[in-house]
Parts: structure tokens; C-alpha cells; sequence
């Protein structure tokens, strides 16, 4: 599994821009591996509190803080409990708090994780303080791909992409065809597909993450089967997380043939 390191453009933009002092305002994470994304934009966010004389220092009580995630300037943006979407009064509220100066550090750092889950009203209510940001503020935004989001979010941020073209057409390619077995398909073609990813974790957390995207876009472009595609992209947030235990990987194909199949039994 890449790590952002081990993409040389991203690592140098990085780098040069944290040395240099001159964090862009607005910066839009997209990529398939969470992992990656987490640690690229908590990295910059400890960079952009850092004390220390060459950040991120790892050394200093703002470190310590940041790397612990309980720095008072650094806000993780999450969809409540029990919520699939990031609402719109979560997105006021962040705004409302953008302006509010900061607690220790320089700076205050606000990182949305799940940027692809704010409807066109949210992201709306986002452009608004993304068009006039206060001068001590830094949002970093995750998200699968840059395509989920309204082209003026994309143009007010700094694009940092840890997708691998050829590796992003591979998964592309199995996750529309997945979702096309599921709609019109049978289990032991939708099984036949996923069946060499008991092989690799990493593959199939690299499917299951793409396969989100491709959900996500067949949504926001219209779909007879959307309530179907909403359930299944609820979903595959549920097999991420299985495949952080130790869950059989026979039994996670079966059971994520087995559970979209179904979803087909619900009515649209």
C-alpha cells in the first residue's frame, strides 16, 4: 500500500510549502487509501501548529498535542453518530468557529474527512468561508476523488492526489462492474470477480475504497437504482472497517456478494 511519502510530488509540494512557511489556506486530499489520506493531512496539520524551529518538530508540547489529536486548534470534522452525511449545520458550525482565533498555536486547522459526504447545500455553506478565509485558518478536505466535489471547492484548494493512475483504472474497472453484476448480474458472477481479492488485504481495501467513488458518482449523476446505491455505499464504509480485524477474507467476499445482492430486495 503507497504511503504520501513515496509520491515524490506530493512529498516535495509538501515539504516545500511547510518550509517555507506558506501552508495553502484550503487543501483537497483525494485518494482511495484512508490511511494515506489520515496521516498526509495530519502531518500538516502538526506542521501548521509546530513551535518548533523546523516543523513538524515531534518535539514540541504543540507535537506531542497534534500526534496525540487532543491540540485544541486542530478540529476533526466527522458525520454525527448514527449519520452517513456531513450536514449542512455542521458546516455553518465549522464556519462560525473558523473565526474564532486561535487557542495556542498560529494556526487553527480544520480537516474534513469525509469532504464526499457534503451535499451541494453543505458544500455550498463551505465555499462561503473558502472564498474569504480568515488568515490563521487551514482546511484540509479527504475524499476519494476530487469529481465527488463542486468544481468551486476543487478551485479553491490545493490539489494533492495520492491516486495511482494505473492502479486507479484496475479498481475503477472492477467497482463499475461489481455495481453492473449487482444490478443485473448473479452472485456467482459477482463472486468470480472479487474472488481473487481473499489474497490481499491491501487489494481489497483498495477495491472496496474505489468502489465507494464509483457509487458516489453514479448517485450524483441519477440512477433508477439509487436507493439501492446508497445503501451500498453505506456499505462499503462496513467492509473498510472489517478489514481492520481479522475477519476471514473468504467469508468478507461472501458476505459483501451475499449482502449487496440483497439490497436489490428493497424496493427502489
Amino acid at each position: 500500500m503507497i504511503s504520501w511519502q513515496e509520491k515524490s510530488t506530493v512529498a516535495s509540494n509538501v515539504k516545500n510549502f511547510i518550509a517555507s512557511r506558506r501552508i495553502p489556506h484550503a487543501i483537497l486530499i483525494e485518494g482511495v487509501n484512508e490511511t494515506a489520506k489520515r496521516e498526509l493531512a495530519a502531518y500538516i496539520a502538526t506542521a501548521a501548529v509546530c513551535s518548533g524551529e523546523s516543523a513538524p518538530c515531534g518535539n514540541c508540547l504543540n507535537c506531542h498535542q497534534a500526534n496525540a489529536k487532543s491540540h485544541p486548534d486542530i478540529s476533526y470534522i466527522v458525520p454525527l453518530e448514527g449519520k452517513k452525511n456531513l450536514s449542512v449545520d455542521q458546516i455553518r458550525e465549522l464556519r462560525t468557529d473558523a473565526y474564532v482565533k486561535p487557542h495556542s498555536a498560529e494556526k487553527r486547522v480544520f480537516i474534513i474527512e469525509y469532504a464526499d459526504r457534503m451535499n451541494p447545500q453543505a458544500q455550498n455553506a463551505l465555499l462561503k468561508v473558502l472564498e474569504e478565509p480568515p488568515a490563521d485558518v487551514i482546511f484540509i478536505l479527504l475524499t476519494p476523488s476530487k469529481t465527488v466535489l463542486l468544481d468551486t471547492i476543487i478551485s479553491r484548494c490545493v490539489l494533492l492526489s495520492l491516486i495511482e493512475n494505473a492502479q486507479e483504472t484496475k479498481y475503477t474497472e472492477m467497482a463499475n462492474q461489481f455495481i453492473d453484476l449487482l444490478l443485473s448480474g448473479s452472485e456467482y458472477e459477482m463472486l468470480k470477480l472479487l474472488t481473487p481479492l481473499e489474497k490481499s488485504r491491501v487489494d481489497a481495501e483498495n477495491f472496496f475504497g474505489e468502489l465507494a467513488l464509483c457509487v458516489a458518482e453514479r448517485i450524483k449523476k441519477g440512477s433508477v437504482h439509487a436507493r439501492t446505491l446508497d445503501r451500498l455505499f453505506d456499505d462499503t464504509k462496513y467492509y473498510l472497517d472489517l478489514l481492520k480485524t481479522n475477519i476471514n477474507m473468504p467469508l468478507l467476499i461472501c458476505l459483501a456478494v451475499s449482502r449487496s445482492k440483497g439490497l436489490l430486495n428493497t424496493k427502489n
